[in-house]
């Protein structure tokens, strides 16, 4: 039994030896009608070995998908909130709108009424001599 456990740590060890020696300096020997797909295959190692690391920092930032997630989540209420606040000042801005309009079309009507007042029975009393000197003395300085 002892020889057999002897046998098994030798094979064991020669196994192990094995496998940590470098393989570089066995190659298999490629045809030159090949060398090309060769490159071509190398190239395309390449060109997977930078997707998988792309993949895998992909892979890596899922933990923070929640906190982004969360961060998209408030912007858009925030939006939102600002979507509301601009439709209303829209809102307010056209009422105003209308109300100058309004203003604006009574405008004539006033000033209209005031060059041709409305004739009434009562007779208004003449104004003070005082005021017409005072309307003569603005008139003056206007002109002058």
């Amino acid at each position: 039994m002892n020889n057999h456990l002897e046998a098994v740590l030798k094979e064991k060890r020669s196994l192990r030896q094995r496998l940590l020696k470098p393989m570089c300096q066995e190659h298999l020997p490629i045809e030159a009608g090949y060398h090309s797909d060769l490159v071509h295959l190398l190239e395309l190692a390449v060109t997977f070995i930078e997707r998988l690391e792309t993949h895998l920092e992909t892979i890596r930032n899922i933990p923070h998908l929640d906190e982004r997630e969360k961060k998209m989540s408030k912007a858009l209420a925030e939006m939102d909130i600002l979507v509301t606040k601009t439709e209303e000042l829209a809102e307010n801005i056209l009422k105003w709108r209308e109300q100058q309009k309004e203003v604006s079309s009574c405008i004539p009507k006033i000033l209209a009424e005031e060059n041709f007042p409305p004739k009434h029975d009562v007779t208004m009393p003449p104004l003070p001599l005082s005021s017409k000197v005072h309307v003569q003395n603005v008139n003056a300085k206007s002109f002058s």
